[in-house]
């Protein structure tokens, strides 16, 4: 991603709306993920602690849909720390040959961008993109090998398990909510208020997943099924179809980006 005879890394940052991730990735290697949640008052302090031990990198670039308020902390917190003012993602019309299908491109978020794009140049296939995080995402995009092009078909945005929980406790008062996520191996009929609502919140993020899914089989070929986000693993087990797990595929995307972004400039 940098000239490799000076071996600097470059920081990828993924700021959501609960937490942040990111991963230092130079020319040879990517390191681990490594990840925080926001505390309820956030400050520039909390970046700044998240990083102080990281390696100062030669660029930043950002992914970042939480609010105004958290990107300007981080910004701020990477110029405290190593003078470099980072670099916000947003996405574009057309990269890679991926096509944005919103009417006004740079309003989709950076997120759901960037992991269309991770996904598109590591798949050989057409796929959706599922972010099971804060918001759960789904994105439907159609390959044309023929002209070595794709479409961003569109997408579905629900709100996430947490947050469907939340929403219950905070709107009714008498439906006693357990904001924890909890493991379930199945989806079935409960018996006390805070499993009716657990079932029901799992039911509506699986099933939205498997129809876009199926609804998408009949029409994409060999279509595949890219997992991701905080609440993956918990949906990935009640899924009757098959999925492909990407953890970092926001990371991936981003580091194309930035690469292609870096090889532009020099």
């Amino acid at each position: 991603m940098v000239n490799e005879d000076k071996q600097q890394p470059v920081l990828l940052i993924d700021a959501g709306n609960s937490s942040v991730k990111w991963r230092l990735s130079t020319a040879m290697n990517q390191s681990n993920i490594s990840n925080n949640t926001y505390p309820e008052n956030i400050t520039e302090s909390f970046f700044v602690d998240s990083w102080k031990s990281t390696e100062k990198p030669a660029k930043i670039f950002v992914t970042c849909v939480a609010n105004d308020l958290v990107w300007q902390l981080l910004d701020k917190a990477c110029q405290q720390l190593w003078s470099i003012k980072a670099v916000r993602i947003t996405a574009t019309a057309e990269e890679f040959g991926l096509i944005n299908a919103y009417e006004e491109p740079s309003t989709l978020g950076s997120d759901r961008w960037c992991a269309m794009i991770g996904a598109y140049i590591e798949i050989e296939s057409d796929f959706i993109v599922v972010d099971c995080g804060s918001a759960i995402t789904i994105d439907v995009v159609r390959r044309s090998e023929k002209h070595r092009v794709a479409n961003h078909l569109g997408g579905y945005i629900l709100p996430g398990v947490t947050m469907m929980k939340n929403s219950l406790g905070a709107q009714t008062a008498d439906v006693k909510v357990d904001t924890e996520i909890t493991h379930s191996s199945v989806i079935t009929p409960a018996n006390t208020t805070t499993g009716c609502v657990n079932a029901a919140v799992y039911l509506a993020a699986v099933k939205l997943i498997e129809t876009v899914f199926e609804q998408q089989s009949k029409k994409l070929i060999n279509l595949q099924c890219v997992l991701t986000g905080g609440d993956a693993n918990l949906v990935a087990e009640l899924l009757s179809i098959k999925y492909v797990m990407m953890p970092d595929v926001v990371l991936r995307g981003l580091a194309y980006i930035a690469r292609s972004q870096i090889e532009s400039n020099n």
